[in-house]
């Protein structure tokens, strides 16, 4: 048959998947396009952009992508678990520890190197501490005070932190829907096709629109025997990507047929590309460094660097960050996932009351 091919769910128990690899290139993606606003003061000649006619940079589209995916996983994760605890540790243990570590950096080795005051005023300054509160991903701060006041982008420290409230929000409602017995392919379904119209009558502004993706992204984990990955479908996605790039209704597209388009990608054996996680995850790290990084370099290069200078300056500064994060930071938090609390505290007496005897 013209349109026959593996189920979805045929494909994702084999460990040879390419999620690794397209989530590398995306967060590459959010650097390369953040080159431009912080190296020309706006998005005017970034080059999605300009080809899309401004509805959507190469930056949104690879938040859109990392939703799409990150949709996907999160509904398997707790669809496979049923258990909300360990649920809860490993989605707090994949975001926090690594974005603790990164705001700690920026306050007291970034800011005092870089802020414009004098480093007794920094440190008594209420703004500096303020800073912390992006930990709580909902009230972030962008800027520390005196830092990068000079760059053609001023004051923001990183602004890529922004998207992070709107995926921890969401995996919150994978687990509301998930304990409430409401996480069906139906419901779901409704649910992706509700942001979509929501967003295009200007409703619900972020919420809504990053919705779409990542509900697009459950509804294709929750379809997943009845989806089949086929290399025509693929071909016409594609092609309805690109009948739609210069329309204004791309980023409508993206959600319907580049959410396809990426999970056969994904899933597509012979591209061969799934060693490439196997030294680790860099993604986060990229995504979580880059912007600081680019502001450094900006500022060191008072306000000079072309975007793509910017780009090729930043990004393997941002990649070491990126694997020693992972290495030393995100990796480590994640073996406590599996951990047992109860156990631990069993553990824990057990070699007390030996210490004791």
């Amino acid at each position: 048959m013209l349109f026959s091919g593996k189920s979805v769910d045929q494909c994702i128990d084999s460990r040879k998947n390419n999620l690794d690899i397209i989530r590398f290139i995306a967060a590459t993606l959010v650097l390369y396009s953040h080159a431009f606003p912080l190296s020309l003061g706006n998005n005017m000649s970034e080059p999605f952009g300009h080809i899309t006619k401004g509805d959507m940079t190469f930056g949104e589209l690879a938040v859109s992508i990392f939703f799409v995916i990150s949709g996907f996983l999160i509904t398997q994760s707790f669809d496979r678990s049923k258990d909300l605890i360990y649920y809860a540790k490993a989605r707090i243990l994949r975001i926090f520890p690594g974005l603790i570590f990164c705001v700690l950096l920026s306050v007291f080795l970034l800011g005092p190197i870089f802020t414009d005051l004098s480093l007794a005023e920094y440190l008594k300054n209420r703004e500096t501490y303020d800073y912390f509160k992006t930990i709580t991903l909902y009230w972030l701060q962008f800027d520390l005070p005196g830092v990068f006041q000079s760059n053609i982008w001023p004051g923001a420290v990183n602004g890529s932190l922004w998207t992070l409230w709107f995926e921890f929000f969401f995996y919150i409602v994978v687990a509301v829907l998930g304990v409430t017995r409401l996480l069906d392919k139906r419901i779901v379904l409704v649910g992706f096709i509700l942001s979509t119209i929501l967003f295009y009558l200007g409703k619900g502004g972020f919420y809504t629109d990053l919705f779409r993706y990542f509900s697009a992204g459950m509804v294709f984990y929750l379809f997943r025997k009845q989806i089949r990955l086929n290399g025509w479908l693929a071909l016409l996605s594609f092609a309805a990507l690109i009948l739609t790039i210069r329309t204004g209704y791309f980023n409508y597209s993206l959600s319907i047929f580049g959410t396809y388009l990426i999970f056969y990608i994904a899933f597509e054996t012979r591209l061969k590309l799934h060693n490439f996680g196997k030294y680790g995850d860099f993604s986060y790290g990229i995504y979580i460094y880059a912007f600081p990084i680019q502001q450094v370099m900006t500022y060191i290069f008072n306000n000079q660097l072309s975007p793509t200078q910017n780009f090729l300056l930043s990004f393997p500064v941002t990649l070491m960050f990126a694997i020693f994060s992972w290495y030393f930071i995100e990796k480590r938090a994640l073996k406590y996932k599996n951990q047992s609390f109860k156990r631990k505290v069993y553990v824990e007496n057990q070699f007390n009351t030996k210490a004791n005897m």
